[in-house]
């Protein structure tokens, strides 16, 4: 049985793919965090991939933890589900290094998901590559879906929380040929839905401004350009609105985003993935945190890939992983 920290948030951070910028951004983020000494960190990865990282951008040895073991409160514990990875190389993928960063998501699930009651760990996930993992996982198509299974959840929504954009796309990672015909009005009902549950999480504010995005261009112009206003979005806002009265839209998405900017909606959803990200990384590329809604338990991401082209060269930025640190280890506390 794992002894969970009872004073301090227990946060949970996921290698990644070994050979991708993870580990880096791991452990650049982690030696200012462990300073503050205002959560109790657990890695779980490759033992020798996260103590060359450790050694060259961390400057302290890690506390290498077997699963049982009780986690250090004032170090950066290690958890390496095992086998130990040979040869790895940045910047180059493999199939060992995608089956060890599947096999260290496992894990973190397992510490998270049998978690004591009382306890409120929270997972925060580097990136991996989704494509290396799908050949070895047919059908993984990314962390969300993957944990929305794991933790038997009804339904997870996606929400990415920037300095200047908060975005929450409906449909996520499916060609935009499928969108028309995946959007319902209870599936947008449901997520804003949870997105009022978590908009104070979300934004900072009890009382957050959301507005809709219509899927059409200029909201479909009544119709003769798409209908999906009318027959689903225009539907779902309505019936939304009977629970949560702040709600805007169906705006058309180059207004949406120009009123976001400007500070007059709090939160965008969006019909789908680029409707929203597109924008979002316009502006918010270095400091979004991708977090997920739904699972029961906090989960937050970068909002940023594997990156191969910059791993092992010191260069990948660590203020996406500090904030998503930061934004897991404030969901916990106020829980």
């Amino acid at each position: 049985m794992l002894s969970f920290p009872t004073n301090k948030p227990l946060i949970v951070i996921t290698m990644g793919d070994p050979s991708g910028i993870g580990p880096e951004i791991i452990m650049k983020a982690l030696a200012d965090l462990s300073k503050e000494r205002s959560a109790v960190f657990v890695i779980v990865g490759d033992a020798g991939v996260m103590r060359s990282a450790a050694a060259s951008f961390y400057g302290k040895p890690l506390a290498v933890k077997r699963i049982g073991d009780s986690f250090e409160q004032d170090a950066v514990n290690l958890v390496d589900p095992g086998p130990e990875l040979k040869g790895v190389k940045a910047g180059i993928s493999t199939d060992d290094g995608a089956r060890k960063a599947l096999s260290c998501l496992d894990t973190a699930i397992r510490i998270v998901r049998d978690a004591p009651e009382g306890a409120s760990p929270a997972m925060v996930t580097a990136p991996v590559s989704k494509e290396r993992i799908a050949r070895l996982s047919p059908g993984f198509v990314g962390h969300t879906e993957y944990l929305e299974k794991a933790f038997s959840s009804r339904m997870v929504t996606m929400a990415m929380v920037g300095k200047h954009f908060t975005v929450i796309p409906v449909t996520r990672h499916i060609p935009l040929s499928e969108v028309p015909g995946k959007l319902t009005t209870r599936l947008i009902v449901d997520t804003i839905a949870q997105v009022v549950e978590s908009r104070y999480l979300l934004s900072g504010k009890d009382a957050a401004r959301i507005g809709v995005a219509a899927l059409n261009p200029h909201g479909g112009e009544g119709g003769h350009i798409g209908k999906e206003e009318i027959d689903i979005i225009n539907p779902a806002v309505d019936k939304a609105r009977s629970f949560y009265g702040a709600i805007e839209g169906p705006l058309p998405a180059d207004v949406i985003f120009y009123k976001a900017f400007n500070k007059e909606i709090d939160i965008v959803v969006s019909m789908y993935h680029d409707q929203c990200l597109a924008p979002f990384k316009m502006v918010d590329f270095a400091t979004g945190v991708n977090t997920t809604l739904g699972l029961g338990c906090v989960r937050t991401s970068p909002d940023h890939g594997t990156a191969f082209d910059i791993a092992g060269k010191g260069l990948a930025s660590p203020t996406s992983m500090e904030e998503a640190i930061r934004l897991a280890a404030r969901a916990v506390r106020a829980s």
